[in-house]
């Protein structure tokens, strides 16, 4: 990316400071995007996503800011809550970040405002928009990642599997090779999946099976 841009982040908290830690040394994060001030959080906070959207339509339209969309939580609940913020953004150039300990093999291809965090490795894969590779995630060759997915940490994903949009996949879970994953479903921390998941729904266990809700 350009090092005389600045970025925003969108989003406080816990994967906002790894996404800090990620920047190289050149690039100024210009401050952050919450509902509220976030403790913790070392930059300017900039309002809400209307406060600054608003901003940068009436004083800042000419400043190259890139966003990064650091919204996520520790289950699938909120990705839907996380693809309406992506969309507020629409109008913005997004940054996709690469750690510097993180492999991302020449023949993959990374979609705008992607993370791929420190010791994941990307194969010979397709990732699109807006996507979390997690840290110490593995995807193989010949998978396609969908918009808005996010692959917690020390998942793997084998080559062949392709995955809808707006899918979150738990923390050291693993998907086996060649298999389909229907966007907006959830796959839980640890889970096995071992065949299609047509139809959308929370996906547990080993293998993974759907969860009942009562």
């Amino acid at each position: 990316m350009n090092p005389s841009a600045e970025i925003v982040i969108i989003g406080g908290g816990g994967h906002a400071l790894s996404v800090m830690e990620m920047l190289p040394a050149e690039v100024k994060a210009a401050g952050y995007v919450d509902r509220t001030p976030v403790d913790g959080m070392p930059l300017p906070y900039l309002g809400t996503d209307d406060d600054f959207i608003r901003s940068v339509k009436e004083h800042d339209a000419s400043r190259r800011r890139k966003i990064h969309v650091a919204v996520v939580s520790g289950t699938g609940a909120d990705m839907e809550m996380r693809r309406r913020i992506i969309g507020l953004y629409s109008g913005f150039e997004a940054a996709t970040l690469v750690a510097p300990t993180a492999i991302v093999t020449p023949g993959s291809s990374l979609g705008c405002g992607c993370a791929v965090m420190h010791g994941a490795i990307v194969n010979g894969a397709s990732v699109g928009d807006f996507c979390i590779i997690n840290t110490g995630a593995v995807i193989e060759h010949g998978v396609t990642l969908g918009r808005n997915v996010f692959i917690g940490p020390g998942a793997v994903i084998c080559g062949g599997v392709s995955v809808g949009d707006d899918v979150f996949i738990g923390a050291g879970a693993t998907v086996r090779n060649c298999v389909d994953i229907a966007g907006g479903t959830t796959i839980g921390m640890g889970a096995t999946v071992t065949c299609n998941i047509c139809e959308t729904g929370v996906y547990t266990g080993t293998p993974a099976r759907k969860m009942n809700r009562k």
